[in-house]
Parts: structure tokens; C-alpha cells; sequence
């Protein structure tokens, strides 16, 4: 009968330790997550884009012609441009306005 309390005694001398690597990998891995969105909104910052609005001034960019993938040729841009007015997405002027800048590129 005196084993079962050594069993009961081993857990309880390791089960601090145990606790305290598991509270401090949290930790950590919320430091890092903490460090990778800090060093991302800087990077951001840096680049002139606002980290609260990144998805809507990415799309402005793109869609003014200043994010626009190197080597896709005029014909496809207007092809993507006319789909974009067919379907609704943009308005006449737009389509006009940004088809006389692909043209003008040219």
C-alpha cells in the first residue's frame, strides 16, 4: 500500500515543470505572432500602404494600372478590361478612360 503514494509523488513533483514548459511555448508563440504582424504593418507602412485598408488600396493599384503583372500583353489587358465592363464591374467612362491608357502604353 505505501507504492501508490510514490506514483502520486512523482506526478506531483513533475507536474510544475511540465506546466511551466507548457505556459512558456505559449508565450513564445504568441511573442512570435506578435513580432510577424508588427514587422508586417511595417513593411506595409514602408511601402505607403495603409495595414487597415491593404486589400481595398491593392485593388485601386491594380486596377489604375500600377500593380499590373510585368510581361502580360496589351491584347490580354483589354481582353480582362472588356470582360470587367461586360460584367457589370466597371462603368463606360472607366472602361474608356482605362482602355485609352492601355492603348496610349502601346
Amino acid at each position: 500500500m505505501g507504492d501508490t503514494g510514490d506514483g502520486f509523488d512523482t506526478i506531483s513533483t513533475i507536474f510544475p515543470f511540465l506546466f511551466g514548459a507548457v505556459v512558456v511555448l505559449i508565450v513564445s508563440i504568441w511573442i512570435y505572432g506578435a513580432v510577424k504582424v508588427v514587422r508586417n504593418r511595417r513593411v506595409l507602412r514602408e511601402a505607403g500602404i495603409d495595414p487597415g485598408t491593404v486589400g481595398s488600396q491593392l485593388a485601386v493599384r491594380y486596377l489604375s494600372g500600377q500593380g499590373r503583372p510585368v510581361g502580360r500583353s496589351a491584347s490580354d489587358r483589354l481582353a480582362e478590361l472588356t470582360d470587367l465592363r461586360d460584367r457589370g464591374l466597371i462603368t463606360a467612362t472607366e472602361y474608356d478612360a482605362r482602355r485609352a491608357q492601355i492603348i496610349g502604353e502601346l
